[in-house]
């Protein structure tokens, strides 16, 4: 049976980490798992929360195969089986706090409930507009989030909130389950929802399955990522126009005052076992091309940074941690904070993501994973479709013909958002790229600097990906490969296609996967890895 593992995304950031958990599972570090992602935001029309659907059901999961019956596989990319949740609040008709609360009528009629109201918010945050989220002021958002989530459960049985709960009821219902948050402290939407998440989950699963032994049987942790990016301040104008707006030069402070908060608030340590920190000693880093802020909507779809790498990464360690240790939390109602550092040369080493015991496996993976992004993106490599529209059979490899063109167009949209895409001449940045760039650029992200100096098509198709992916002086700058017959002639589609058609076909039953499954261990092998 499949592990099943659970994952909660909030506010942008949250949606951030979750792109990065995906590529995770991509690379195969997900082997035989089931994961259910809840995308969880105010705003249905941010960049980004579009982009985490996309990235799992127009690509992940279209290379799995277009039908639904996807399998949690292992030893292979795309290894892990995805199922995606999301829910936004309903803010179209009541779009302020004062409308949903009814604020006007109590006035007049409860008149200490306004008082309330008044005490704790000001005029500006009663009325600003809730569609593109809480704007940083997470005692509104807080009050919101647990209510707009039990409300959902209660009224809408269809809604992919409710079977997100139903599917965690039925785990913990016949043994322990484990939720990861992904989530800023700083921000607005994700820093007003970690404190309530598991709270709001464990009162949803009472009204779905009632007596159901979710708080006793589920595990729960959270990133607490602090200050990490800026964006251009807001005008008086924007300020004027918006009423409440984030401020980039105010995240330090609230970063701070957030984690006084978790240090100390009882309620927390009674529903966390672990938290990871994370964040950066700056925030110069501007992830949004835009030269003026954005409050949200389909404009809001900033760059991804290596701190939401590090992010999926802490959910790979709590998804890999013993049972006991966690266990031991939560009796004693204590929580484990964990952080990493760089080290002196600023460099980000495979190791620091996944620790010394995954290594040799995250490097392998990743490094074949990027490889392989040259023989999708690339036209005179394109191995996917060339096995697919039976360009190969003269080179005897064949049985590849009846995939479905719609899992080579997810595989191809897959490499655009993970590495790189191309337009004509011109190269666009993927994940990937953005990652190195967040990380100082040059050799301070994990691969050869020179394969994010690229900038034309013309430079990728002669870029020689069989030795100049992973960096000199690094644990594995000499897993490459010499093309030709005994490193003499040929190239290195020649000798991938040599080596290929010497790997055992797999025992899957899907093509596509079957395919991928292939090339994975061609690659292992040729660049010198245990498959």
């Amino acid at each position: 049976m499949a592990n099943q593992v659970f994952l909660v995304g909030i506010g942008g950031t949250g949606m951030r980490c979750l792109e990065s958990f995906v590529h995770l599972c991509a690379l195969g570090m997900f082997d035989e798992t089931e994961v259910n992602i809840l995308a969880l935001d105010t705003d249905r029309d941010n960049g980004n929360f579009r982009r985490v659907r996309e990235l799992i059901i127009d690509s992940y999961n279209k290379a799995k195969g277009v039908d639904k019956k996807h399998y949690p596989l292992k030893n292979t990319l795309f290894s892990a089986k995805i199922n995606h949740y999301q829910f936004s609040p309903d803010y179209s008709k009541f779009n302020t706090f004062e409308s949903l609360f009814n604020y006007r009528d109590a006035m007049y009629h409860e008149r200490h409930k306004a008082d309330v109201a008044n005490l704790l918010l000001t005029g500006n945050v009663r009325t600003f507009d809730l569609k593109h989220g809480y704007r940083a002021q997470t005692h509104v958002g807080s009050l919101l989030m647990y209510h707009a989530i039990i409300d959902e459960v209660e009224n809408n049985p269809r809604s992919e909130l409710r079977s997100f709960i139903e599917k965690l009821t039925q785990t913990a219902g016949t043994s322990s389950s484990r939720v990861f948050i992904f989530g800023s402290v700083f921000g607005g939407t994700g820093a007003s929802s970690i404190p309530v998440i598991p709270k709001a989950l464990v009162k949803a699963a009472s009204i779905v399955s009632p007596g159901n032994e979710l708080s006793l049987n589920t595990y729960f942790g959270a990133t607490l990522v602090t200050s990490y990016f800026s964006f251009k301040l807001p005008s008086d104008e924007i300020r004027k126009q918006q009423k409440v707006v984030a401020s980039s030069d105010r995240f330090s402070l609230n970063s701070q005052v957030a984690m006084m908060f978790y240090e100390a608030d009882e309620t927390v340590k009674k529903t966390y076992q672990k938290f990871y920190l994370m964040g950066t000693e700056n925030n110069n880093f501007q992830p949004s091309k835009l030269d003026k802020p954005i409050t949200g909507g389909q404009e809001q779809e900033n760059d991804s940074h290596y701190i939401e790498l590090l992010a999926a990464s802490a959910a790979f360690d709590f998804f890999n941690l013993p049972e006991s240790q966690l266990k031991e939390n939560k009796d004693n109602q204590k929580i484990d904070y964990l952080f990493r550092t760089r080290d002196l040369d600023e460099k980000l080493r495979f190791s620091d993501f996944v620790g010394i015991q995954n290594e040799e496996k995250f490097a392998r993976n990743f490094g074949i994973m990027v490889a392989l992004s040259f023989m999708v993106n690339v036209d005179i490599y394109d191995f996917y479709e060339q096995a697919r529209s039976g360009k190969l059979i003269k080179d005897n490899i064949i049985g590849y013909e009846d995939i479905d063109n719609k899992e080579i167009e997810g595989l191809k949209k897959y490499f655009d958002l993970f590495h790189f895409s191309v337009d004509s001449e011109k190269v666009g940045d993927g994940w990937l790229r953005q990652l190195h760039r967040s990380a100082g650029g040059g050799d301070k992200f994990l691969f050869d600097s020179s394969l994010f100096s690229i900038t034309s098509y013309s430079e990728l198709k002669k870029f020689s990906f069989n030795k100049s992916i992973f960096p000199k002086g690094s644990n594995f700058e000499n897993n490459q490969f010499k093309i030709g017959v005994f490193g003499l002639g040929g190239s290195i589609f020649d000798t991938f296609k040599g080596k290929f058609k010497s790997i055992g076909e797999p025992d899957l039953t899907n093509k596509c996967e079957k395919l991928t499954k292939r090339i994975f261990d061609t690659f292992a092998i040729l660049y010198g890895f245990n498959v």
